[in-house]
């Protein structure tokens, strides 16, 4: 009897084991199965992209010919006051008094500070310009982005920039697969703001 309670110990302590591994096997799918997928990045070039397509002549084409429209109003006007300064100076003649003087004086001032209003208006409008054309080429290059990135299970993508990106992997750089599904999509080219919403610069 006395050498029976002596091995109850260990049975129970072997009933304890074989128990706990039991119900480790029984627990261990489950654990398994709620187990988060990896995250998934990937590396795209979208200046690359944009340029391989042809997005970023495009867009040089349009500004070119947006600065050169807002020059030649620029020009206009400064030549429409000068002409009206020059139109009174003529007809005060070489010896103004001094009213006709102030009044010249006058008319400088104001031509100078239209002058002003209308190059600041026109900066306003090309930076409005450049920002709506990138944001056609970013959303653009977004779908084909957003194809590959699903196909490939990639639950991030960013941008390749030194500033940002110290080490890519081969692997995770997807530029090319996206650049070949922009071409098969056929993204079309840019669309050209239109600038019939800029307010008009005060003539006086």
């Amino acid at each position: 009897m006395l050498i029976t309670l002596q091995r109850i110990p260990y049975i129970l302590t072997t009933c304890l084991l074989l128990l706990g591994g039991c119900e480790k096997h029984k627990l261990s799918p489950t654990v398994t199965q709620t187990t988060p997928p990896q995250l998934q990045i990937a590396i795209c070039d979208l200046d690359k992209i944009a340029e391989e397509l042809g997005l970023i002549r495009e867009l040089k084409q349009i500004l070119n010919r947006q600065r050169t429209l807002l020059d030649n109003e620029i020009r206009k006007l400064q030549s429409a006051r000068q002409a009206e300064i020059n139109e009174k100076i003529t007809a005060y003649g070489e010896f103004p008094d001094d009213e006709q003087k102030r009044e010249l004086a006058v008319m400088q001032a104001q031509a100078r500070q239209i002058l002003l209003q209308a190059q600041n208006q026109a900066s306003r409008v090309f930076a409005g310009t450049q920002e709506t054309l990138i944001k056609q080429i970013r959303t653009k290059i977004k779908k084909p982005v957003d194809q590959v990135a699903t196909k490939k299970g990639i639950h991030i993508v960013i941008t390749d920039r030194e500033e940002s990106v110290l080490y890519t992997a081969s692997i995770a750089n997807i530029t090319s697969e996206v650049l070949s599904a922009a071409r098969d999509a056929n993204l079309g080219k840019l669309e050209e703001p239109s600038s019939g919403g800029r307010e008009e610069v005060p003539e006086k």
